[in-house]
C-alpha cells in the first residue's frame, strides 16, 4: 500500500524564508507539536519532512563543511498523548539523521546582513526541508512530536564549541490573518494556538515557568504561528473494525437469505 499524507502543516510550495525558532537563541533543547492524524486508526509511518530555516553563512564558518552545505544530526522524537494531554511515553527510540543543511546566501545590495531572494524581498535565513524514514514505525492518531539537535549551549550534549547549527532554526508556518491559530490542510493540532517546548529560560514560557523549566511540555498563545511537518504513512484499522465489518456482511447476508423468494 501506498503511504498518504496523514498530517500537514507545510507551506507549499517552500518559501525563501518563514518565521523560526532558533534553538541556541532561545536556550532550546526540543520543540514541537501535538497532532491528530487524518481518521481514526493508528497508522504505520513512512517518513517525516520538517521545515527548517538556516541563517548561518559559508563566509562564516569556512573549515566547516562544503559549499553543499554543513552537516548536522536531527533527532524527531515521537510520544504519546498523556493525561491532560502532557508528554507520555516515548514512542520508540526517536529517528535521528545526519542532515545535510545549506548555506543561507550571502548578504545581496540593498538588503544590509540579508540575501535578496527571487521574489524581490530579503530574508536573514534560507528555508528548506529536511527528511525522516520512519517507515515501519506505529503511531496512534494522535502524538506529540519533539525536533531535537545539539547547538554549542543547548541539547542533551551541548557541543560547546561555536558552529553553524548556533543559526538552525526550526521553521513554522502561520496562519494568513496573522491572529488566529493556525490550521493545517491534513489533520488537526492537538491543541490549536499550542506547542510543545524545553526551554531552559523561564521567561520564553508563556506561564513564565511556572509548569516547569527545561521540560518538554506544552505552551500556550502561539497563534498564529505552528510548527511545520509533514508525516506520511499507511492507516492501519484495529482489528475490532474487520469483525464490525465482517458481522456487518454476515447480518446482510442472513437479511438477503431470510427474504430471498419472496415478492412484495
Amino acid at each position: 500500500m501506498m503511504a498518504d499524507v496523514v498530517y500537514d502543516s507545510l507551506p507549499s510550495p517552500t518559501p525563501p524564508n518563514v518565521p523560526s525558532v532558533g534553538f541556541q537563541a532561545t536556550a532550546t533543547s526540543e520543540f514541537g507539536q501535538g497532532v491528530k492524524l487524518q481518521g481514526d486508526f493508528p497508522v504505520v509511518l513512512n517518513s517525516a519532512t520538517l521545515l527548517m530555516s538556516n541563517w548561518a553563512l559559508e563566509s562564516a564558518y569556512e573549515p566547516v563543511g562544503t559549499s553543499a552545505g554543513f552537516h548536522v544530526p536531527l533527532t524527531l522524537d515521537l510520544y504519546q498523548v498523556g493525561a491532560g494531554d502532557t508528554v507520555g511515553p516515548q514512542i520508540g527510540t526517536g529517528t535521528t539523521i545526519d542532515a545535510l543543511i545549506q548555506w543561507r546566501p550571502e548578504a545581496s545590495a540593498g538588503c544590509g546582513t540579508a540575501w535578496r531572494a527571487p521574489d524581490g524581498q530579503c530574508y536573514n535565513g534560507l528555508a528548506q526541508t529536511v527528511t525522516f524514514n520512519m517507515v515501519g514505525i506505529t503511531v496512534p492518531n494522535q502524538f506529540i512530536w519533539g525536533l531535537a539537535f545539539n547547538t554549542t549551549s543547548y541539547g542533551a550534549n551541548p557541543t560547546g564549541v561555536l558552529g553553524p547549527y548556533d543559526s538552525l532554526n526550526i521553521g513554522l508556518n502561520s496562519n494568513p490573518d496573522g491572529v488566529h491559530a493556525f490550521t493545517p490542510s491534513v489533520g488537526s493540532d492537538l491543541i490549536a494556538g499550542s506547542v510543545y517546548w524545553n526551554t531552559s529560560h523561564a521567561g520564553f514560557y508563556t506561564d513564565g515557568g511556572a509548569g516547569g523549566v527545561g521540560t518538554f511540555r506544552q505552551d500556550t498563545q502561539w497563534e498564529p504561528y505552528d510548527p511545520a511537518i509533514q508525516f506520511n504513512g499507511t492507516v492501519t484499522p484495529e482489528p475490532s473494525f474487520f469483525l464490525l465489518v465482517g458481522l456487518g456482511f454476515a447480518g446482510l447476508f442472513v437479511v438477503r437469505y431470510k427474504f430471498r423468494g419472496k415478492t412484495a
